[in-house]
């Protein structure tokens, strides 16, 4: 973090307690005479200009999720709802992902049954109503398997029936499933999911558009 506190004019040096103007563009590194010169800064860097002028280390950052194919081209875009509500959503090709307070927004949780030791660890949840390749959270798990797989996301690989589906972690030697708490034990089937859009093709950039210019008092056109 730096921040240069202070402005030298001939001998001496005086100490800026006001930041709320922010950073001095370079245009006006020397005008002195400006108002704004008075209650800004030169550089901040990793720091948060606070409301009434000081200044404060800016927050970390951490990993929420890797994105849902890192295979193909994704953007980040803030969204803020209301004056409280604030998300940052991942946009892919054909999907829209949401994440706020630190984690993904998530559907509704269902409570784990059971829970296979396999390569691909098949997971009993009653009607669950998953598809192939969609992602599941997992937590609420007991014991030494809930330590290996609470708070990791895993993706559906295979819908065995309305109980049973598989994802794509190991399991294996990660100990013996005893018990989960959390989540709503489904009686019956949920609502089917509306019809899906159709997802239009990826748009290549267009080619650049051929220019003419100004070259030695003529015109060209091509």
């Amino acid at each position: 973090m730096t921040a240069n506190c202070g402005v030298r004019s001939g001998a001496y040096r005086t100490g800026l307690p006001n930041f709320s103007k922010g950073e001095l563009a370079p245009e006006i590194w020397g005008r002195f005479d400006v108002d704004a010169y008075q209650s800004s800064v030169r550089k901040a860097r990793n720091v948060l200009i606070l409301k009434y002028g000081g200044l404060t280390k800016r927050p970390g950052t951490r990993l929420v999720a890797e994105v849902l194919d890192d295979s193909e081209p994704a953007r980040l875009i803030p969204f803020q709802f209301s004056l409280t509500q604030t998300y940052a959503l991942e946009l892919g090709q054909g999907y829209m992902r949401a994440a706020s307070s630190g984690g993904l927004v998530l559907n509704e949780e269902l409570l784990i049954t059971a829970i296979t030791n396999a390569v691909n660890a098949q997971i009993t949840a009653a009607y669950h109503g998953y598809s192939v390749g969609q992602q599941v959270y997992l937590s609420g798990v007991a014991g030494t398997l809930g330590d290996f797989l609470n708070g990791r996301f895993g993706t559906v690989v295979s819908v065995v029936d309305t109980n049973n589906f598989t994802i794509d972690i190991d399991t294996t030697g990660k100990g013996a499933f005893t018990s989960a708490t959390g989540g709503t034990a489904r009686t019956g089937a949920p609502s089917p999911d509306p019809t899906p859009p159709v997802v239009p093709p990826v748009v290549p950039p267009p080619d650049r558009p051929r220019l003419g210019g100004f070259d030695y008092g003529w015109y060209g056109f091509f």
